[in-house]
């Protein structure tokens, strides 16, 4: 069997994620397996997993201090590539729609890291004092037309349950059960090669799939007052910014083209990362009896995109396991911080909870190929599932 630990908290405390807390209450006692054992392969029968704790002490303690100056240039920093971005557009576009492509994609790239800023924000990572955090977020996502607090509550889910098959947020898994039921055009819609433009919005945060709408304070995401006045606040900043957007532009048109447009390739961008943090053919999804907060973080994968795209966007795409395990840690402490990470996993190397990492300089091929090859999860044992195509070329290789 698997043994899971209780990971240092007790069976009634608040759902914590390494540093997430989340504002409901489960049992965190961790039941073992119920597995026959001639469906368990000899790592899993000898796994002892390492307690939250275990992968703290692995950190340097400096890992989790907060600069607040640190995280303001990062910020400007941001804010500043994408004004000489727009200062720039002229020079861009005189290479025609080759020009303007390469303008957008830049756009968003840009655009991503900005986001990743004001994401440190809702984690409380940017800086000791929340309200700052909160309003320095909401500085970054709402020209991002992001709304912040209804993100900020659907994202620390996400992290309180990653790979969890029912509790998870922001990632769609899908079972056999579920697909057979798809009408064709959802089947359809993950494999064309447009969807990752318009699955952040309005797809997620403007129509709610699979969580509920984030811009709509009576939509299933939330179930409190304060946080439907909240979803109202962010949403009116985004609005508010598209408008100043508007009337910067002076027409639609040149809004569309010169702001939606790059907005689109942001949301392109922070689609294709959070996807492949967590899809990918080795990774395995749990259903309750078998999910604990450990087990779910170890399927989550570093990608090195190269190009001076992880440097770019703060190495949220290489230092994501890390940051899973403890969201506290500031962005600019991730690598760092998953040396750390690195050596308590390294026992486990050859089993299904080693740290994964992979080079991928053909992310946004990989991106495509994925959401066509990764269609839905069936049960590799009872409680564990894994993606359709893994176990049929397991199989066929036998």
């Amino acid at each position: 069997m698997v043994a899971h630990s209780s990971e240092g908290l007790s069976a009634t405390a608040p759902v914590t994620g390494g540093d997430v807390l989340v504002d409901a209450r489960v049992s965190l006692e961790e039941k073992p397996p119920r597995l026959d054992s001639t469906q368990q392969s000899i790592e899993e029968e000898r796994v002892q997993l390492p307690t939250v704790d275990a992968f703290r002490r692995a950190i340097p303690p400096h890992c989790f201090e907060r600069d607040l100056v640190k995280s303001i240039r990062y910020l400007v920093q941001d804010f500043a590539a994408l004004a000489f971005l727009y200062f720039a557009l002229p020079v861009f576009e005189y290479f025609g729609l080759f020009g303007y492509l390469a303008w957008n994609v830049l756009m968003g790239v840009f655009g991503f890291a900005l986001f990743v800023v004001g994401h440190d924000c809702l984690h409380g990572s940017f800086s000791d004092n929340q309200t700052l955090n909160d309003i320095i977020g909401h500085i970054a996502f709402s020209p991002l037309f992001s709304p912040y607090f209804p993100w900020q509550k659907s994202h620390k889910l996400h992290h309180a349950f990653t790979n969890h098959i029912d509790k998870d947020h922001g990632h769609v898994w899908v079972q056999d059960k579920d697909y057979e039921k798809m009408p064709l055009w959802k089947k359809l819609f993950n494999p064309m090669p447009f969807s990752g433009w318009v699955k952040w919005f309005p797809v997620y945060t403007v129509f709610g799939y699979c969580d509920g709408s984030h811009f709509w304070p009576y939509s299933a995401l939330f179930v409190r007052d304060s946080e439907r006045v909240q979803c109202v606040v962010s949403a009116v900043c985004c609005v508010a910014c598209a408008s100043i957007a508007l009337a910067i532009a002076g027409s639609y048109s040149n809004w569309f083209w010169y702001y939606w447009v790059p907005l689109s390739f942001f949301g392109c961008m922070l689609v294709i990362v959070t996807y492949l943090q967590h899809a990918d053919e080795v990774a395995e999804v749990y259903e309750a009896d078998e999910w604990s907060f450990v087990r779910g973080q170890t399927q989550t994968i570093d990608r090195f995109y190269g190009f001076g795209l992880d440097e770019t966007m703060h190495h949220i795409t290489d230092g994501h396991v890390a940051h899973h395990f403890f969201n506290k840690i500031p962005h600019y402490h991730l690598i760092e911080a998953t040396d750390g990470i690195k050596k308590v996993l390294e026992p486990y190397f050859e089993t299904q909870y080693g740290y994964k990492y992979q080079v991928n300089y053909d992310f946004f091929v990989r991106f495509l190929w994925y959401n066509i090859k990764l269609d839905y999860l069936v049960h590799k044992t009872k409680g564990i599932l894994q993606f359709r195509t893994t176990l049929e070329e397991k199989a066929k290789a036998k």
